[in-house]
């Protein structure tokens, strides 16, 4: 009798994940050569998921998404493009993207 394929799929809670993507997309932004901190806060009051300092002087943002409806609830990513020269979503990969506004970059951590 041939074996059944099995379909394993792997669900995080949503602290894990925030806490995966979070150090992935720092991960990332340390291997690009930038200086990346967690929750810095914003002289407007928000808090950004990661900031980071990039080689020349430039600052990256990245809002952390840890699924679909943190995304649909939280509209606030406007406000953090005052203060960041690169803005980047940074999401799971089984995040349907293509959902995402065009405008800031993407990382899948």
């Amino acid at each position: 009798m041939p074996a059944a394929a099995v379909h394993i799929e792997l669900v995080f809670s949503r602290p894990a994940t925030t806490l995966s993507v979070t150090r992935g997309a720092a991960r990332l932004m340390a291997d690009m050569g930038y200086a990346p901190l967690l929750e810095v806060g914003l002289p407007n009051g928000r808090r950004a998921d990661v900031m980071a300092l990039g080689p020349r002087g430039e600052i990256a943002i990245c809002e952390v998404k840890s699924g679909l409806e943190d995304f649909r609830v939280d509209r606030k990513w406007g406000e953090y493009r005052p203060y960041c020269d690169l803005f980047y979503f940074a999401v799971a990969p089984e995040f349907p993207s293509d959902i995402l506004p065009d405008e800031p970059g993407l990382i899948v951590a």
